[in-house]
């Protein structure tokens, strides 16, 4: 099967390097993801993100910064939401005198096919609305 990936942008009116704090602080996530728990316990490859309801946390690796551009998270099978690894890429890129966030999300090839294309449009629809919470908090805290 081809390669299935959610990717969705967004432009903030931002520095980079301003985007890029509220996308790896671990308060700052919180603020603008819509109310699930997030902790990074480092910012360095290998360190533990976690995720979601703190009853029930989602836990993903970081698996690769490139400071003020890019931020990946490998997050393996997860009971209560997936049976495969997934990656979450997060590329940040100056345009216009602000900030395009694109984030993609690959992976989904590989579920069964009961639940593919509800998890897709859940994941790409879940990422339209985190990406408008992020431009509203990032511009927000500018204004």
């Amino acid at each position: 099967m081809e390669p299935l990936s959610v990717k969705r942008s967004v432009w903030i009116n931002a520095p980079r390097e301003r985007v890029w704090q509220a996308i790896t602080e671990s308060e700052q996530i919180r603020q603008w993801w819509g109310g699930d728990y997030w902790e990074i316990t480092a910012l360095e490859v290998g360190a533990t993100v976690k995720f979601g309801d703190p009853d029930d946390l989602m836990l993903a690796t970081i698996d690769g910064i490139q400071a003020p551009h890019e931020f990946r998270l490998l997050w393996p099978p997860q009971p209560q939401y997936h049976d495969t690894q997934i990656y979450t890429i997060f590329v940040l890129e100056e345009e216009n005198g602000g900030t395009r966030v694109t984030v993609t999300e690959t992976g989904f090839e590989a579920l069964p096919d009961e639940v593919r294309q509800k998890r897709y449009d859940q994941t790409a629809q879940g990422y339209e609305t985190v990406l408008q919470g992020l431009k509203d908090h990032v511009e927000r805290q500018l204004s």
